[in-house]
Formats: structure tokens, sequence, C-alpha cells
């Protein structure tokens, strides 16, 4: 095999990178440039918002607990009004919504359009002062030891190495960390694949009563969360490897296509299909404490307070700790969204979902800052100055 020689190309340094464009990736941006720091926002994709948009899985969750109390706010309420500020929202009217749509349930969520909410995050993340950088791959974080100094990134621009002081991983499969050595934990996923279709009855009702939530219609394919529809014989996937992926997506796919083999032609469309895979549970971080949702388990170095928006979690009440978004031998590097140290079960069920993405990535963004500004290690920040990252 030949040797390949390829230039690397030295780009400019930044405070902070923050690997991975998802809901918990613009929320780390966000609040780490709003903190003062130089923040970089690199996406492998050409559109912000991961699973809630790229993934189809337009639904934010609830902000609330399901009895009346708000338990998530800062970005994450932030991001729920922008998802309903240029296009059709169903928020009920008592938590602020208009009213025009039918509600799901009476909670603090929402179905919402998601290439409408993809072109709002453009604007709310470069308004930050937040740089952008589309259609690039982060491959490698450059270690010194256990000290993360950058990342190597791939575009059509070519082979390129960024500096930074802090480096934030919100990938939604912890490649970053798993790259810099760290410890993480790989999870298995059943098979759902998610498609955004109409039909003519959804049209007509569309004309009557003018609900677009309605006449949005996800197709969903294969199994629900707790492996109901999981096609038989398919093994469960990390999807932590391109031939999980492929078969993952082909899969999907392949499902829909039969379905819709079996329907008329010219009774409906499917408006859009995923454009990635729609994983709950890649891999995650192992880090200096778990989130393992208990509730009414409280921590000192609490970042914010969650609910739970399964069906049968109303009243839950749960918080996650700093020490779940870092690792202690790894100075430098933070976890935002699905990727924290939350294993598998409760923890990582709760920890995936958006408004606990954006909570988590608020939070890594501040204590970046922190660090890159002020010099406070993470330690140092969960000991003495929660108050200044707690959502």
């Amino acid at each position: 095999m030949k040797d390949i020689n390829r230039k690397i190309i030295e780009r400019e340094s930044y405070d902070v990178i923050v690997v991975g464009g998802g809901i918990a990736g613009v929320a780390a941006a966000v609040a780490a440039a709003r903190g003062g720091a130089e923040t970089l926002l690199i996406e492998k994709s050409v559109n912000l918002g991961g699973l809630a948009t790229n993934g189809l899985i337009s639904w934010y969750e609830p902000l609330c607990d399901g009895q009346g109390t708000q338990m998530v706010k800062g970005i994450a309420e932030e991001l729920i009004k922008l998802c309903a500020k240029y296009s059709f929202d169903n928020i009920p009217k008592h938590w602020g919504g208009s009213g025009h749509n039918t509600p799901r349930n009476d909670r603090y969520s929402t179905f919402f359009s998601p290439t409408v909410f993809s072109a709002a995050l453009d604007e709310f993340v470069t308004a930050n002062g937040v740089k952008l950088r589309f259609d690039t791959l982060t491959t490698y974080p450059v270690m010194n030891g256990n000290l993360c100094e950058g990342v190597i990134a791939e575009s059509c621009s070519g082979t390129e190495y960024f500096g930074a002081k802090v480096v934030i991983d919100a990938t939604g499969d912890a490649s970053v960390m798993y790259r810099a050595g760290m410890p993480t934990v790989e999870g298995k996923n059943y098979m759902t694949y998610v498609a955004h279709w109409c039909n003519m009855d959804g049209a007509k009702k569309l004309c009557d009563d003018a609900d677009f939530s309605a006449f949005r219609q996800w197709m969903g394919i294969g199994s629900d969360m707790f492996g109901n529809g999981h096609p038989e014989g398919m093994k469960r996937i990390s999807g932590t490897n391109a031939d999980d992926i492929t078969e993952y997506m082909l899969t999907g796919k392949a499902c829909l296509l039969k379905k819709i083999k079996n329907m008329d032609k010219d009774s409906f469309d499917i408006m859009t299909l995923p454009f990635m895979p729609q994983l709950r549970t890649i891999r995650r971080l192992q880090g200096a404490t778990d989130f393992n949702a208990v509730d009414g388990e409280t921590y000192d170095d609490a970042i914010g307070n969650c609910g739970d928006f399964r069906p049968n979690g109303a009243g839950k009440h749960y918080q996650i700790p700093f020490g779940a978004l870092y690792n202690e031998d790894f100075p430098n590097i933070l976890a935002a969204g699905r990727v924290i140290s939350a294993p598998q079960g409760d923890g990582w069920e709760i920890a995936r979902v958006i408004p606990n993405c954006a909570l988590t990535g608020e939070a890594a963004g501040k204590a970046a800052a922190l660090y890159a500004l002020s010099g406070y290690s993470f330690e140092n920040i969960r000991s003495e100055h929660m108050d200044k990252i707690f959502v």
C-alpha cells in the first residue's frame, strides 16, 4: 500500500470549538460565544439541528413536568420559541402558543417544521457571533497527552487543523472523545425509520381547519422506543461504523418502500426522507459522575433541572450533574447532548431529547468559556462556580 502524504492546512485558532451542529452543539456554541469566547461550530452536513431537522424528529419534547411546572429554561426555551416563530406550531395557549393548531397534549411542547427551524438556526447561531463551518467533517482531535490542542477536519478545502483551548463534543456519537482516548460506552439501537408524508385526507383537513401540524405527518417504520416492530432477525446496532449505518439506512428505506407499494400512488406523497440515521443511543462518555435519571435525586454540581417526556413521566423531576459532561483525566474536552455520561436506560433516554440536549449544551458552552477566558478548571468550576453555568 502506498504512503499518501497529505498536506495539513493550519487554520485559525479559537477559544472554543464545538463539533456537531445538532441542538446540543447549537446551544453550546451560542452559550460559549455569549460568554465572550471566540467560538467555531463545525457541522458535517449543511444544515443545523441534527436529529430535530436532518433526522425529521420534529417534536420538541416538553420543557415542563406534565403537572404545570416548567423545568427547563434558558436556550432550550429560546429554541422552542424559535421553532414556532416562522412556521406552524401547536404549543398550548397556556404555555404561550397561538392556539391556532390543535396541541398534542397540554404540555409545553410542540411539533414544528424541521426545514424552517433549520434555516432559523443559521440566523440564531451567526447573530450570536459564532463562526460556522458547514460540510466539514471533524476526523480527529489533536492530543498532547490528555490535553486537546485542536481538531483535524476534512472538507472541500482540504485537510485542515483548527486550534482550540477547549473542545466540546456534540457529535451525537462521541467520536471526538472516543478518538481522544477517553473512556466511552456503546449503546444498542432498534431499527427505527421516520419519513414525513402527506395524503389527500390530510390535505382536505388542512383546507378545512388550516392545521399544518396535523398535515405534515410522520410515517414510522420499524421499532418504537421499546423495541416493538424491530425487524425479525436484525441485530441491534450501535451505529459506530459505516457498515452498520449503511445496513440501518438500507433496511429503513426498503421497509418504507414495501409499505408504500401497497398504497394508492395517487393518494399521498413522501415529503422528505431523513438525511441521517435516526439512532437514539450510539456512544457516550464515561464521566466523573453518571446521570441516571432518578426522580428527586439532587447534585451539588447540578447544571439544571428537567422533567420526563414519556407518557408515564408526568411529575418526575431530575437534575443533571456537571460531572456527567467531562472525565477528570481529560482537562479540556466537554460532552454535550446525548453523549454525556448517562448509562443505558432512563439516564440515556432522558438525556437524548431536545430540551435536555439544549440544557447540557448551554452548560457546556458556559463552562468552556470560563475555562478558556478565566482559566478555571472543570473541577474548579464544579466546586466553586456552579452559579455561573447553572441553566
